[in-house]
This record gives structure tokens, C-alpha cells and sequence, in this order.
């Protein structure tokens, strides 16, 4: 019954609320919608995004930290007996009523730094968590891209399958016609039969295509799964602008992504952890204050004559030096310093890793984009030819395998090109990607 008021509602209203974020309904997504819908409602990115809220708290605690401590507590005994009255201290045989009640404070004087040494380990650890939430808002940026451009990449598959069927349609009629004539034998419009059903067929694979392909985009979106989601087919213009340097879009991607970044604020925190180990073998040194007062009824006074006459102070310092740990603070500081030099290791790798990842996309843009020119000419000129085939044997000047022929070349060259247009747009999409650009827009 919900389920069904649900539905009249969205039928109703036009809208869906999921997530916190209302969904128009008949809606055609742009890159930049589906981007900013998945930045604000992926999963991943929530977890950052918390992940970051604890590590401001364990800041701000760190700080609080260096604040005194300040207890109350209060108790009530009965005792029988012979025994010690809590409050006088005098042995007794008798029953004893009392309680009693203490405020007590206590705050760190001298900890060999490592308050303050905490607070700037956890200022880089939040610090940190930002950067791990930026790095997860650009993967998942960069998933939606791909998942997007290869939508439109089969959206054109389903255009060119459309007007190859159309032709095809032509070709058959006119087959049918010149059989009916006598024209042309019973295996020749066989085959163009045969061929406008496996055109027939190739539509209906690539509308598939294009939706399996659309659905794998709204899953990555974590819309509702019953909401009906679009995207906006637009038609991507050639690119043949000139590429960046490597080296470039390298020094810009080190200053712009998190990747290595953050092996950076590793390094401040593990350089504040090895601080810590070594200020563990230093003494310590605190400070104390108390007041308490109480009440027995061994006493010949009233209960708040007691309670005023009771009362007292004290105070104390602490000092504790560490004698003998085990070597358990030489370990801790051997241990820190390791993972400094390992650490060290890992931004180097991070590092090559980046730049071997940016040396392949920009390879791939630079094939791709002179792939591009020459796939063009291939095609325009395998077009041209494939229809010239058409009109001669509409005059009867081809065969049906000929024409199959020349069809296919066409398609095949027809498909290549597209591969190549597609993979110059994702690939300079990526640089610019690597050098911190928007791409929202696919140009």
C-alpha cells in the first residue's frame, strides 16, 4: 500500500526524492549532473567525508587535552563494630554513619612535549583525511566520465546501425522489385534478405549496448532504481588541439592530486610519531588540588556544622621519571624511524606510478588523435565508395556480394573512427584531469 502511495505521488508531483536530493523526473543528464549527483550522494565519499569529521574531533580533543581534569565524588558507609571512623580517624565500637564528599583536580605540568607533539600530529592527520576525501571525489569523477563517454560511444553505435538498416531497407525493396521483374535470381535477394535481417539484428545489439551501458552509469550514481534516467546524447566534436608535455602535465599533477600529497602529510605525521617515541623516556610532571569535607555521627555536631567544620584542602605535585621501560621506548623510536624510511620509499613509487599512468594517457591521446585524421579519411572515402556501390547495383552493375562487400569495409572503417574519436575525447579528458581542469564538459 506504501509502495503504490509512493508511486502516485512521483506520478503526482513529478518528482522523487532519494538520498536527500530531489530527482526531476523526465530529466536529461549532463556530465556535469551526473558529476556533482555522484560527488554528493556516493557512498565512498560519505565515508571521507565522516572519516574527516573524526579526525577534526580527535583534533580538537588533542587540544582539550592540555585543560585540567576535575572530579566530584561523594559516598555514604554504615559500619558495626570496632573500627576506624572515616571522618576523625579514631577507633570506635559502635555503628557509624557517614559520608563524605571530595572535588579533586589534576592537570599535566610536563609531559616531555607530548601534548603539544599530539596536537600538531593530529592537525596533519586531519589534514590528511581531506586530502583522502578529495582523492575519493576524483576517482569517482573519473569513473563517472568513462562510464559517460562510453554511453555516447554506443549511442553512435545505435545511429550508425539506424542508418545502415535504413539503406539496407532500400536494398531489399529494390531487390524484391527486380525478382518480381525476373530481374535478378531467387540467391541474390536471398542475400540481401539475409543481410537486412542481420542489420535488423546489429540495431537491436547496440540499443542493447547503449542500455546495459546507461544502467552501469545510473548504478554508479546509486540512483533509485526505478527512477528513469537519461543522459544527454550530444555529439562530441573532433579534437585536434595540441597536447601538453608530459613532464607539464606531470609537475602540474603533483602540485594539483592528493596522490603523492599525501605521503607528504604521512611524512609530517610519522615525523611527529617519532617525536612522541622519543619524549615517552622523559619525566613527567603534575599538579594537584583537592577539597573535601564529611559528615559521622560520632561527632556531637549537626550535619552542616560538620560539613563546614570538615572541610579541607590539599595539593601535590607528581614527578615520575622512567627508570626502566623494557626497551620498549628505544623500540618505539627504532620502529618510527623505519616507517619514516619506508614511507619515503612509498612516495617515490607513488610518484613513478603517477607519472607512468600520465605517460600512458598522453601516448594514448597522441595515437589516438593522429589516429583520428587518418581513420577519417579511411572512412569519408569508404562511405563514398560504398555508395557509389549502392547506385551500381541499383543499375545492375554490382553483385549482392559486392555490395556486402563494400558495406562492410565501410562499417569497419566507420567503427574505427569512432573508436578513435571517443578514446582522443577520454584521453585528453584525462590530462586534463592529471592538471587539475574541470571536465564537465566534454571539449
Amino acid at each position: 500500500m506504501m509502495k503504490s502511495l509512493y508511486l502516485v505521488l512521483i506520478a503526482l508531483f513529478g518528482t522523487t526524492l532519494s538520498f536527500g536530493q530531489e530527482l526531476q523526473v523526465g530529466k536529461v543528464w549532463s556530465l556535469k549532473d551526473c558529476i556533482d549527483y555522484a560527488l554528493a550522494n556516493n557512498i565512498s565519499i560519505k565515508k571521507a567525508i565522516l572519516d574527516k569529521e573524526s579526525e577534526q574531533l580527535n583534533y580538537q580533543q588533542s587540544k582539550n587535552n592540555r585543560l585540567p581534569s576535575v572530579s566530584g565524588s561523594g559516598n555514604a558507609n554504615v559500619s558495626n563494630g570496632y573500627t576506624i571512623d572515616p571522618i576523625t580517624s579514631d577507633f570506635v565500637n559502635r555503628t557509624i554513619l557517614a559520608n563524605s564528599f571530595a572535588v579533586n583536580g589534576q592537570v599535566a605540568l610536563y609531559q616531555g612535549n607530548r601534548l603539544n607533539l599530539e596536537i600538531e600530529k593530529n592537525k596533519y592527520l586531519a589534514a590528511q583525511s581531506e586530502l583522502y576525501q578529495k582523492q575519493s571525489e576524483n576517482n569517482i569523477s573519473l569513473s563517472v566520465l568513462q562510464q559517460y563517454v562510453q554511453a555516447l560511444y554506443y549511442f553512435e553505435g545505435i545511429r550508425i546501425a539506424e542508418n545502415t538498416l535504413e539503406s539496407s531497407l532500400a536494398e531489399l525493396n529494390l531487390i524484391n522489385t527486380k525478382f518480381e521483374n525476373g530481374a535478378v535470381a531467387k540467391k541474390d535477394q536471398a542475400d540481401v534478405a539475409t543481410q537486412y535481417a542481420q542489420n535488423q539484428y546489429n540495431l537491436a545489439n547496440s540499443q542493447t549496448l547503449y542500455a546495459q551501458q546507461v544502467l552501469k552509469l545510473k548504478q554508479l550514481l546509486e540512483l533509485p532504481p526505478e527512477y528513469e534516467f537519461e543522459i544527454d546524447k550530444l555529439t562530441l566534436p573532433e579534437l585536434n588541439t595540441p597536447l601538453p608535455g608530459k613532464m607539464a602535465v606531470f609537475n602540474e599533477a603533483v602540485d594539483y592530486l592528493p596522490d603523492v600529497k599525501l605521503f607528504d602529510m604521512q611524512q609530517n605525521i610519522l615525523e611527529k610519531e617519532l617525536r612522541i617515541a622519543k619524549a615517552a623516556a622523559r619525566p613527567t610532571l603534575s599538579a594537584g588540588l583537592g577539597v573535601n569535607t564529611g559528615f559521622t555521627n560520632t561527632m556531637n555536631y549537626t550535619y552542616f556544622t560538620q560539613i563546614y567544620r570538615n572541610f579541607s584542602q590539599q595539593a601535590n605535585l607528581t614527578l615520575s621519571v622512567p627508570i626502566f621501560s623494557k626497551f620498549q621506548n628505544k623500540t618505539n623510536t627504532k620502529l618510527a624511524q623505519i616507517n619514516i624510511e619506508q614511507n619515503q620509499l612509498n612516495k617515490t613509487e607513488a610518484a613513478k606510478t603517477l607519472y607512468a599512468d600520465i605517460e600512458t594517457a598522453w601516448l594514448n591521446a597522441t595515437n589516438s588523435t593522429a589516429q583520428q585524421s587518418a581513420a577519417k579519411v579511411a572512412r569519408d572515402n569508404a562511405r563514398l565508395a560504398y555508395e557509389l556501390a549502392a547506385k551500381k547495383f541499383e543499375f545492375g552493375g554490382l553483385t549482392t556480394t559486392e555490395l556486402a562487400v563494400s558495406r562492410s569495409t565501410y562499417l569497419n572503417n566507420e567503427q574505427n573512427y569512432l573508436q578513435t574519436k571517443y578514446m582522443s575525447v577520454l584521453y585528453r579528458q584525462l590530462l586534463n584531469y592529471y592538471q587539475g581542469k574541470a571536465f564537465d564538459q566534454l571539449n
